[in-house]
């Protein structure tokens, strides 16, 4: 029997596609590891466990659909682990739909809100739908402006598309708001801005729901430089899976995700 008959082709491709599509929807151990502490709670402690109740009282009413922002932040990272273009497909349209499930189900005011928007800003870049990558970004901006993987990449879009002054405008309106990130820092002077950089924003009272639980102590990831086949097409690097930035340090993600919130060096 040969499998170069072209029935056995399409067989074995029916069954290697159903193999992939059968991959547990749950994170594994290890996978968790590269999530936010608040997926274990959701996903693993029984409702009513203080674990439970510890996370849904940091991140308010609408945690109870918060398993579908994990799943999303999790196919984000396993398509930077695929091999395959269908692979690769499966984990960002499985990304998509959990992300609009959040942004359509969950209240506006959510206190993970802004990553959602920043995390589906992201996805759509990597797609190819940069227009509205764009308008989730900004969207992200306007919830909080601490996301600062955001204006990173805003800012490359702009690049690429040889936008250079808009592209120095968005780091110069990162900075004012979020002063000492060396990512913000560095694109500000490859960009020709000038020292001293932009005059910061007087801080007012923190908004906590404008951001995620300080126990996240996430990158996610700030944005590294994505490899040139990995990136998306006029989206530089980003950055979580699938998500703020250190204060003072830019380093985040893995060789292969730069945009994963919480995966080890």
């Amino acid at each position: 029997m040969s499998y170069r008959n072209p029935v056995w082709i399409i067989v074995l491709a029916l069954f290697f596609a159903r193999a992939h599509a059968a991959e547990p929807h749950r994170p594994s151990e290890a996978e968790f590891n590269n999530l936010p502490p608040y997926c274990k709670a959701k996903l693993i402690s029984r409702i009513g466990s203080a674990d439970y109740r510890q996370w849904e009282g940091a991140l308010g009413k609408d945690f109870v659909h918060t398993h579908h922002y994990c799943f999303a932040l999790n196919f984000i990272n396993r398509y930077y682990r695929s091999r395959s273009a269908q692979e690769k497909n499966f984990n960002l349209n499985s990304a998509m739909n959990n992300l609009d499930y959040m942004i359509t189900h969950a209240d506006p005011g959510y206190s993970l809100m802004p990553e959602i928007y920043q995390n589906r800003g992201l996805v759509r870049a990597l797609i190819g739908r940069h227009g509205e990558a764009v308008a989730d970004m900004n969207k992200a901006i306007e919830l909080n402006p601490h996301q600062v993987k955001a204006y990173n990449v805003l800012a490359d879009h702009y690049g690429s598309t040889r936008q250079q002054q808009k592209a120095l405008e968005t780091i110069m309106e990162g900075l004012r708001y979020n002063p000492d990130v060396r990512s913000l820092q560095r694109r500000y002077t490859e960009l020709g801005g000038k020292l001293p950089y932009p005059e910061p924003i007087q801080p007012g009272p923190v908004d906590a729901s404008a951001s995620s639980p300080k126990a996240e102590a996430l990158p996610p990831a700030a944005p590294v430089e994505a490899a040139p086949a990995e990136a998306p097409a006029g989206i530089g690097d980003a950055a979580p899976t699938a998500s703020q930035e250190p204060a003072k340090d830019s380093k985040i993600g893995s060789p292969t995700n730069p945009y994963c919130r919480f995966c080890p060096d």
